[in-house]
């Protein structure tokens, strides 16, 4: 569970890296900026809901 845990914060990490720098050079309102939030906002849940669990 933790090898889980572990991978979910590195894919957070780079999700949440990869939205910051979209945002800087599209904008906040960009549709692929808004895609990465979506898909960040899916990664930690998937993180919060896994960390409930144990």
């Amino acid at each position: 569970m933790e090898m889980l845990k572990r991978s979910l914060l590195a894919d957070i990490e780079k999700t949440r890296m990869e939205m910051i720098q979209l945002a800087q050079v599209f904008g906040l309102s960009n549709p692929s900026v808004i895609q990465c939030s979506q898909k960040l906002d899916l990664l930690l849940n998937t993180y919060n809901t896994t960390s409930m669990k144990f």
